[in-house]
């Protein structure tokens, strides 16, 4: 059996709702503003191992990253070491680093993922260094 899909054109995107087509296009730009920040991610493996992390941010920016990998079930994320030309909040199973404005040079953090991976329990270290531009 086919099944033929029609496209409606003659319900053009004003029509929609004020609102909901803010929030389109609110959803739609947020990847954009955080940009490609980070740079050749190694995986954590949970196994009192340490990765290190590169960041190249402009001053003012932002970046989201999450910690997910697929083997993965996260269960805490604390952070170890605070930046210094920016600030570092953590959402969920991600984190969000804001650069200072007006700040330039380098600048690091380090977190702690403690979770499961392939059914045993253990923590890595993410120490990420930050390019600020």
């Amino acid at each position: 059996m086919v099944t033929k899909l029609r496209l409606m054109t003659d319900r053009p995107f004003r029509r929609l709702p004020s609102a909901l087509l803010g929030f389109v296009l609110a959803w739609s730009a947020t990847p954009a503003l955080a940009g490609n920040c980070l740079l050749h991610p190694d995986a954590f493996r949970l196994q009192s191992d340490t990765v290190h992390w590169s960041v190249k941010i402009e001053s003012g920016g932002e970046c989201i990253q999450g910690l997910r990998w697929s083997t993965i079930t996260i269960e805490d994320i604390s952070i170890v070491d605070q930046p210094k030309l920016g600030r570092l909040s953590l959402q969920g199973p991600s984190f969000h680093y804001f650069s200072n404005p007006g700040a330039q040079g380098t600048d690091s953090f380090k977190l702690s993922v403690s979770g499961t991976s392939l059914r045993l329990k253990g923590t890595s270290l993410i120490e990420v260094d930050v390019s600020v531009y």
